[in-house]
C-alpha cells in the first residue's frame, strides 16, 4: 500500500511545472504587468552556483521498514558524536564513497573542510548540510578515523539520487483559476557530466493564447575554477491580442551571466556578478502623450547588469543558519527602432536563524525599483506567490515594490530515505511554514511618504524530494480573509 502511495506522490509531484503555479497568469518570473509564460532569468538564482525530526509511532516506523524504508544517516546528531573524537585534528585526505555519477572533485570543491585543516566542528556541520542542498543525494554521511597521533581521514559517504529524476524529462501541467490550463515539458539534466552543471530545455504553451520555450547551461566551476558562467535562450509569442493597451507581442533573447568570487572562503562567499543579454521584441506600446492603443514596435535591446552578494547559507535550498545580501542593477538600453532606457535596482536582504534542533525564523526584507523610459508591461503591481501572498492583485501599479517577511520554517517529517523497486533511494522531507508578509508598491522611493502598506499572512508546507527540489503548498489570507493557495516549485529564501 505505502508503495502505490509513493508511485502516486511521485507522479503528482512530477506533474507539477518547474517555475510556478499560483494564482497569476505565468510560470516564471514576473516581469511586469504583462506577466511572461516560461520565462526564466538565469541571474535570478539564490546564489551563484545555485540557481536543501519525525514523530513517526514505533509501529508506523515498523510498517515502513518492511516498505524498504530507513532513516537517513544524514541526520547531523549521528555524524557529530561519531566525529567527536577527531574535532581539532589535522585532515589526512577527504575520501568520497558512493558517487558512482559525480566526480569526486564536485563533492570535495564544495567542502570548507580542507586536506591539511584541523577538522571544525561548524565547518563540517555545514559541509553535511551544504552537501545536501545541492540535490545531487539522497543520503550524505560523513565519519572520521584516525590515521596517526592528531591526525584523520575524512570520509564522505553518499546516495545519489536516482537517474529518472536527474535526468529524463517530463510532462508539466499548470492549472490557473483564471487563466486556465497551460501545458508542455521540461528536460532538465542535474548534475551534467558529474560536474554539478545544469543543461535544461523546457517549453510551455496556454491555448491558443501563448507560448514559450527555454534552453539554459548552468555552469557552477568553469573549467575547474570558482568561476561561475550561465547561458540560455528564450522565445516567447502572444497569439491573442490581450485587452491591455501595451503588450509583448513577440521576445527572443540570448543571456549570458558570470559570477566572479571575490572571497576565498566557502562559509562567507563574496561574489561580483556580470549580466549580458541581447533581445529582439516586438511590443505594442503607447508612447507619451499618446491616446488610444498603442502602436506595434519592433525593437532591439541590449542590455548589461552588474551585481554584488553575500551568501553565508549553510543551505541553498532550505538553510537554516546565515545570511544572504544582494544589490544589483541592470541597464536597458535600445539599439534599434524606438528608443528607449530604463534601469532595474534590486536589493535582497534574508536573515536566517536556527530555531531548536528542527526549526529556524527567516528574516527578509527585498526592494525591486524601475527607473527610465519603463513599459506598462514591466511596471510591477502587487501579490503573487513570489512577494505578498494572499493580497488581491487589482489596479495598483509601480515601478518600486517593497517587501518584507517573517517566516517561520519546521522540520515536520524526515528527511527519510525509501528504497523504492525499480527506481531506487527516493528521500523525501516535509516543512511546516507560518508566515507574515508586509509590502507596499509605488511610482517611485520619493513618494514612500505617502505610500501604503499592506500586511497578509499564511500557513504551508515544503516538500522536499528529487522529483521537485522543493514544492511550495501555502494558503495566505489578506485583512478580508480570504484564502488564496499557491503551488509552486519556486523556490523564495
Amino acid at each position: 500500500m505505502i508503495i502505490r502511495f509513493l508511485y502516486s506522490f511521485i507522479l503528482v509531484l512530477t506533474l507539477i511545472p518547474s517555475a510556478a503555479v499560483s494564482e497569476t497568469t505565468v510560470l516564471g518570473v514576473q516581469y511586469g504587468q504583462q506577466d511572461v509564460l516560461g520565462i526564466e532569468d538565469s541571474s535570478a538564482r539564490g546564489s551563484p552556483g545555485e540557481g536543501s525530526a519525525s514523530s513517526f509511532s514505533g509501529r508506523g516506523k515498523a510498517l515502513l521498514a518492511g516498505a524498504g524504508f530507513r532513516h537517513s544517516d544524514a541526520a547531523w546528531e549521528a555524524i557529530e558524536e561519531q566525529l567527536k573524537p577527531y574535532f581539532g585534528s589535522m585532515v589526512d585526505t577527504v575520501v568520497v564513497i558512493g558517487n558512482t555519477r559525480t566526480k569526486r572533485v564536485t563533492v570535495i570543491r564544495e567542502m570548507a573542510t580542507k586536506q591539511g585543516d584541523p577538522l571544525d566542528n561548524e565547518l563540517i556541520r555545514r559541509d553535511a548540510s551544504f552537501l545536501r542542498g545541492l540535490g545531487f543525494f539522497s543520503e550524505v554521511d560523513i565519519s572520521a578515523e584516525e590515521t596517526g597521533a592528531g591526525r584523520c581521514r575524512i570520509t564522505v559517504r553518499v546516495a545519489e539520487r536516482p537517474r529518472l529524476f536527474m535526468k529524463y524529462p517530463y510532462p508539466v501541467v499548470n492549472y490557473d483559476i483564471d487563466d486556465g490550463i497551460s501545458y508542455g515539458f521540461k528536460w532538465r539534466i542535474r548534475n551534467f557530466r558529474g560536474y554539478g552543471e545544469e543543461l535544461s530545455i523546457s517549453a510551455l504553451k496556454r491555448r491558443d493564447r501563448e507560448h514559450s520555450g527555454n534552453v539554459r547551461w548552468r555552469i557552477p566551476w568553469m573549467v575547474g575554477r570558482r568561476l561561475q558562467f550561465n547561458v540560455g535562450l528564450f522565445n516567447y509569442r502572444r497569439l491573442d491580442e490581450p485587452p491591455y493597451k501595451d503588450y509583448i507581442k513577440e521576445w527572443n533573447r540570448g543571456q549570458v551571466f558570470v559570477g566572479i568570487p571575490l572571497s576565498k572562503s566557502l562559509v562567507h562567499q563574496l561574489w561580483a556578478t556580470t549580466v549580458f543579454s541581447f533581445e529582439a521584441r516586438d511590443a505594442r506600446l503607447s508612447i507619451e502623450n499618446s491616446e488610444g492603443v498603442g502602436t506595434l514596435y519592433r525593437q532591439n535591446f541590449f542590455s548589461v547588469g552588474f551585481g554584488l552578494q553575500y551568501d553565508s547559507r549553510d543551505n541553498w535550498l532550505t538553510a537554516r543558519r546565515g545570511f544572504l545580501w544582494r544589490l544589483s542593477t541592470r541597464r536597458y538600453t535600445s539599439v534599434h527602432g524606438l528608443k528607449q532606457r530604463y534601469i532595474f535596482y534590486l536589493f535582497q536582504n534574508h536573515l536566517h536563524l536556527p530555531i531548536g534542533d528542527n526549526g529556524s525564523m527567516i528574516l527578509t526584507f527585498d526592494g525591486d525599483i524601475r527607473e527610465g523610459d519603463v513599459p506598462d508591461f514591466f511596471e510591477m503591481d502587487l501579490g503573487g506567490v513570489q512577494d505578498l501572498r494572499g493580497f488581491k492583485k487589482d489596479i495598483r501599479e509601480g515601478k518600486a515594490k517593497l517587501i518584507g517577511t517573517i517566516q517561520l520554517r519546521r522540520r515536520l517529517f524526515g528527511p527519510h530515505v525509501f528504497n523504492i523497486p525499480h527506481i531506487g533511494t527516493f528521500d523525501l522531507a516535509i516543512n511546516g511554514v507560518a508566515f507574515v508578509d508586509n509590502g507596499t508598491i509605488m511610482q517611485g522611493l520619493d513618494r514612500i511618504d505617502r505610500a501604503v502598506f499592506h500586511t497578509t499572512g499564511g500557513v504551508g508546507f515544503e516538500i522536499l524530494s528529487p522529483i521537485q527540489d522543493l514544492v511550495r503548498i501555502e494558503m495566505a489570507l489578506d485583512k478580508e480573509l480570504e484564502p488564496v493557495f499557491y503551488l509552486t516549485s519556486l523556490r523564495r529564501f
